[in-house]
């Protein structure tokens, strides 16, 4: 645990001081979902959009390696322009009306990646659980009023979403060939889910981001 560090990085435009990360970041991200699409869609090419057009990405890094991320971007439910937006493409008008009714202010969580040395107990941890209890954390120190997300069923995706509070609203979506849940983290119903992972997501976010001088948690979000 001592070894990791806790990096969020703006979706496009990094710093020079970030550009490493960065970079280290994108590979990672590229190198699961190309392998993800081309199982699932029969994919030759991923293009860069989806990651560049983030607000935030938020990291554990291993020294220079990139091992775990969580795509995030805020937005208003209040705009119907933000309700057409392909990201929430699978969400029915209801199911978006739910959520708004909590308030307005969302963020639209995506594309969860594990590299391969962080899958299956690796780390001694389950990551997963650890990189979604660290965009909860986000999630309650930005003040949005929800966290929205679409993971994956036959991956168990679903199951770490729902061990830290995650609300189903929508089970059994299909995307991309892909079973989703749609799901919704509301911060009056989030948990720190069980030990280990509670006090490794604890020392990552309220001590490793502030004693490593190579973190720079908020310059991937200066809006929020």
């Amino acid at each position: 645990m001592k070894s990791l560090r806790v990096v969020s990085l703006p979706g496009s435009d990094p710093s020079p001081e970030q550009l490493r990360d960065y970079n280290s970041a994108y590979a990672t991200w590229r190198t699961v979902w190309l392998e993800t699409f081309r199982e699932l869609e029969g994919a030759e090419r991923l293009y860069s959009d989806e990651f560049c057009r983030q607000n935030e990405i938020l990291c554990i890094f291993r020294e220079r390696e990139c091992l775990a991320m969580g795509l995030m971007r805020w937005t208003n439910l209040e705009l119907q322009s933000a309700r057409d937006d392909s990201q929430l493409g699978a969400w029915p008008v209801d199911a978006l009306e739910n959520v708004a009714s909590h308030g307005s202010r969302i963020i639209i969580a995506s594309r969860l990646t594990l590299h391969p040395l962080a899958r299956g107990g690796a780390l001694g941890l389950p990551m997963m659980d650890v990189i979604i209890g660290l965009m909860i954390r986000r999630m309650l120190e930005s003040g949005a009023h929800a966290m929205l997300g679409a993971p994956r069923t036959d991956r168990g995706v679903h199951r770490a979403c729902y061990r830290l509070g995650g609300t189903p609203l929508v089970p059994g979506v299909i995307r991309h060939n892909a079973p989703i849940d749609l799901i919704a983290f509301f911060p009056q119903k989030v948990t720190e889910g069980e030990e280990p992972v509670a006090g490794a997501v604890r020392y990552l976010w309220d001590f490793k981001r502030h004693t490593d001088q190579n973190s720079e948690l908020h310059k991937g979000a200066r809006h929020a």
